[in-house]
């Protein structure tokens, strides 16, 4: 099982830990209240106390159990919420076809075939965010000097590598 680890903000740490070391000293409270009169009596063990006494701190403690489970599950239905409407915002972009470009930029269509290029170049906008001119920084080969495309391989062989599911190496031919 992974377990993915964030960083927090020292902060949110600090207040992590507050209210986790409350909730042991409360706990510990709890426990040795009950079970200190119990033990410490004149007489030895108390263990023929009424039964109700222990029901009644029982009851208590289950109460609060009760109570940190309602809060821990709500706490936690929140964030999946929370998450999952994130996740929803973080949903990539729509693409834009050339059309859509052309409007938002307000490109000719010399423009646009020479954004298409492959290369690095240089973006000029005007005070509207309008591109106003391109400048490429290299010198386009002509198709007709490229070198043909290479040939397929006859019998590609695809590796596989080892997943946490299967502990095996495997080689395939397509």
């Amino acid at each position: 099982m992974k377990i993915i680890r964030t960083r927090q903000r020292p902060f949110l740490i600090v207040v992590d830990v507050f209210f986790t070391v409350l909730a042991w000293v409360g706990l510990l409270y709890l426990l040795v209240r009950g079970l200190w009169p119990l033990l410490d009596s004149h007489d030895g063990p108390r263990i023929d106390g009424t039964f109700f006494d222990a029901l009644g701190t029982l009851q208590i403690y289950l109460w609060v159990a009760l109570f940190n489970a309602v809060v821990l599950i709500s706490w936690a239905r929140y964030q999946q919420r929370k998450s999952r409407s994130f996740a929803q915002r973080r949903l990539p972009a729509p693409v834009a076809d050339d059309e859509g470009l052309s409007k938002s930029f307000k490109l000719t269509g010399d423009r646009l075939e020479r954004l298409r290029t492959p290369g690095s170049m240089i973006i000029h906008n005007n005070q509207d965010g309008d591109i106003s001119h391109v400048v490429p920084h290299f010198v386009p080969v002509d198709p007709a000097l490229q070198p043909p495309p290479l040939a397929p391989l006859e019998h590609p062989l695809v590796i596989r590598l080892p997943s946490e599911d299967d502990g095996k190496d495997t080689v395939n031919h397509l």
